[in-house]
């Protein structure tokens, strides 16, 4: 291989990893944020389900993640 395609190849690689570096983060911060919707909406209807009764938010937020994020 010569010294010009180690060069080029070598621009490539590093282009492409530093590319797909970049966007791990954006699809991290996207399921993040995905996941995040999802227990709101489950805390909702854990709330609904009990009437709208105040002063279990927090509760009912515990417990819809636990619900999302059970394995």
């Amino acid at each position: 291989m010569s010294q010009e395609s180690a060069l080029l190849y070598g621009e490539l690689v590093t282009t492409s990893h530093e590319e797909n570096r970049a966007y791990i983060p954006d699809e991290e911060r996207v399921m993040e944020e995905q996941t995040r919707l999802m227990i709101e909406e489950a805390a909702y209807f854990l709330a609904a389900k009990r009437g709208f009764t105040a002063g279990y938010e927090l509760d009912d937020w515990l417990q819809a993640e636990a619900q999302i994020n059970k394995p």
